[in-house]
């Protein structure tokens, strides 16, 4: 009895450890940093609006800008991809580089940027922005 109890009960363990590792960091649309307003540690952090404390969006992987929305001070109903003018990489590991994807061509442009906690424009593929990855 006992060991089959001690059965059941490492299967619920597996199942639930099995669950959490489909539910983690790679479900794209539960990417939203640490959910506040503040770009905070580890974040990757995209600004609407140059020298704006509101209009953020926060990510801790890597992301396709499609089907997210601007924060300001609530969540909006208003699109981050290509419309983004500045970065701060907060990442504690990595640098990240910020892509556009031409329509036209097919061809990305990429764009680098340090994680030394900086505010930078995103130049060349300023409101061009398709997606980030981090690069470690």
């Amino acid at each position: 009895m006992r060991l089959r109890r001690w059965l059941v009960a490492g299967a619920a363990a597996v199942t639930l450890a099995s669950g959490g590792v489909l539910a983690g960091p790679g479900t794209a649309a539960a990417d939203n940093g640490d959910g506040l307003s503040a770009c905070n540690s580890g974040e990757i952090c995209f600004w609407r609006y140059g020298n704006a404390v509101l209009w953020t969006k926060q990510f801790w992987y890597n992301a396709d800008h499609g089907g997210y929305t601007w924060w300001a001070g609530q969540a909006t109903d208003v699109r981050m991809q290509d419309d983004a003018v500045e970065i701060t990489n907060r990442d504690t590991q990595c640098r990240v580089r910020v892509g556009n994807l031409s329509a036209a061509s097919g061809i990305w442009t990429w764009r680098e940027f340090p994680n030394d906690h900086v505010r930078r424009d995103l130049g060349a593929i300023r409101n061009t922005n398709d997606r980030h990855e981090r690069m470690c």
